[in-house]
């Protein structure tokens, strides 16, 4: 009994080493959370926190905080830091990332950024804290804790109504996939976001939006997001692949906060057990960029209201002195 309790353990730990990239309903709201070269896209000033209760009653089940907060530097950079940490059953991983994101700037409504991240992972897991069947086993008689630098890279395009990211939360995965007698590879996270902005009316914008998340020999994850928005009050509807339903709302105060609260619904017959996830998002900035009065102005906008970087005509004038 005690070799099958540690073996199950110990499968139970490589599983989540592999699989501890974050996923949350709201993400549309903290894209850089996600991709470092999201950052500053909604403000000059930020920061966006996340917290998600995943099959809530349940003792032991995953719960993860995020948090990220962006400065931009000038109209073609900014810096960030990120921070989760993510926990289920006696095992938890704490991150950290320092952040920083180039733009590509084409014309005032159109921009293409990469964004780089470096810091580290600690992976943990109380195991003097386990119930167990047998006293004074030594499989479980101490703690450990391992730490692991890490990194992240990402891509981002962003237009006056559209945007579309890629991103690899972890550059230095811990685990590998063995494909052939002489040839390993690292199991990567992909990451991919994009979304789009309708005007309805003058007084409604429709907002879908999707996120997939993929890795060597797994199926495909992904999030179809239907938000609707009016004036500074958000509603959104949507599926989770996993068999769940999203409902969430958020709300936008003066145009420097924004409160969200999101829950997934699971059917099939693990609904009753499994119980439904919680996820609220405070957002603060100075202040956002877009509110439900005009989302057709440019989503980035410098300090004195215009792109000092427009490398289209700063090509067009090097090719003229050029001739």
């Amino acid at each position: 009994m005690r070799t099958i309790i540690a073996l199950l353990f110990t499968v139970i730990c490589a599983s989540s080493f592999a699989q501890n990239t974050y996923r949350f309903s709201q993400f549309n709201l903290a894209k850089s959370l996600y991709n470092p070269a999201a950052l500053a896209t909604d403000a000059s000033y930020s920061a966006d926190l996340i917290y998600r209760n995943q099959w809530a009653g349940i003792d032991g089940a995953p719960s993860t905080f995020g948090f990220n907060a962006a400065y931009e530097l000038m109209e073609e950079m900014a810096v960030g830091i990120n921070f989760y940490s993510d926990k289920i059953g006696l095992t938890q991983t704490n991150s950290f990332t320092a952040q920083y994101s180039y733009r590509l700037i084409f014309d005032k409504r159109k921009y293409l950024a990469f964004g780089l991240g470096i810091g580290g992972d600690n992976y943990s897991s109380d195991l003097g804290s386990a119930t167990i069947i047998e006293a004074n086993d030594p499989a479980f008689a101490q703690s450990y804790s391992k730490f692991r630098v890490n990194g992240s890279f990402g891509m981002y395009y962003r237009s006056s109504n559209f945007y579309a990211g890629f991103s690899i939360p972890q550059l230095f995965q811990n685990s590998s996939t063995k494909i052939s007698d002489t040839r390993n590879i690292e199991r990567w996270h992909y990451n991919v976001i994009s979304g789009y902005f309708i005007e309805v009316s003058d007084n409604f914008i429709f907002n879908p939006n999707v996120q997939l998340k993929a890795t060597w020999n797994a199926p495909i994850q992904g999030d179809l997001v239907l938000r609707g928005i009016s004036n500074n009050l958000g509603f959104s509807l949507g599926y989770r692949t996993e068999n769940s339903l999203i409902l969430g709302m958020d709300y936008m105060f003066a145009k420097n906060v924004r409160v969200g609260y999101a829950f997934n619904h699971d059917f099939g017959s693990l609904a009753r057990v499994k119980g439904m996830s919680h996820e609220i998002c405070l957002g603060l900035a100075l202040p956002y960029y877009f509110n439900g009065d005009g989302f057709d102005r440019p989503k980035y906008i410098g300090r004195k209201g215009g792109m000092k970087m427009d490398y289209s005509r700063r090509y067009q004038r090097l090719k003229r002195r050029n001739l």
